[in-house]
């Protein structure tokens, strides 16, 4: 009778630090897999790929900034979700003289992640894009820089890849290449009723946006 009255007591008194271990354990696994937001700015190196030699498009710099929501994850996969301002476009010569393209995009990238010793990430997906402007700095004295929207296919859709590394708690420094699929312009236009006011012909300019980015951020 004796043991089993023990027995009871060592049982009770153990059961309450088993309890604590696995709310301890539980809530380690909730800190680890808890949703992550973040913002990140960055450098943008753009020109278009898939142009023809007859015109043979530069880079261009810019900038992007973006804020992403980073889905719970257990262990190596997890989920990315991002908005992204991209300013971007290409220089071209024109009469000797070196002219830029800009176009202000909105991206939606979905990521694929996968994350090694915490410390570094490789990401990879898809994007859709959303063109809200474009300029040419091309001006002719007393008059304004021409509607150019009209050119331009509206969206945009790609696959966007890259990497970050968290070297300290909370900061992001990181590198994406971005390659779209569709042309950046109309393949079907008049061009003998409304002329593009640069050197080349959009209807047979089967160029693509092409970004490399550098960035840092934040997450919290």
């Amino acid at each position: 009778m004796k043991k089993i009255l023990l027995a009871a007591i060592m049982i009770a008194g153990l059961r309450p630090i088993s309890l604590k271990a696995q709310n301890d354990q539980a809530n380690a696994s909730l800190k680890k897999n808890k949703p992550g937001i973040g913002l990140k700015v960055g450098y943008n190196y753009s020109s278009l790929s898939g142009t023809s030699d007859a015109f043979n498009p530069g880079n261009k710099s810019g900038f992007m900034v973006a804020g992403f929501y980073a889905t719970p994850s257990a262990g190596l996969f997890g989920f990315r979700s991002e908005i992204v301002f991209s300013r971007q476009g290409f220089t071209y010569n024109a009469d000797g003289s070196k002219e830029n393209l800009t176009h202000d995009y909105i991206y939606l990238p979905q990521l694929t992640t996968l994350t090694f010793a915490k410390i570094v990430q490789v990401q990879a997906g898809m994007q859709i894009g959303f063109l809200i402007s474009a300029k040419d700095s091309k001006k002719e004295t007393g008059t304004a820089a021409p509607d150019i929207m009209s050119y331009y296919n509206r969206i945009d859709y790609g696959f966007a890849g890259g990497f970050e590394i968290y070297p300290i708690k909370g900061l992001i420094l990181g590198g994406r290449y971005n390659i779209s699929f569709g042309n950046l312009y109309k393949q079907e236009m008049d061009m003998s009723t409304q002329p593009y006011p640069v050197p080349f012909d959009p209807g047979q300019l089967k160029g693509k946006n092409q970004v490399m980015q550098v960035f840092i951020g934040y997450k919290f």
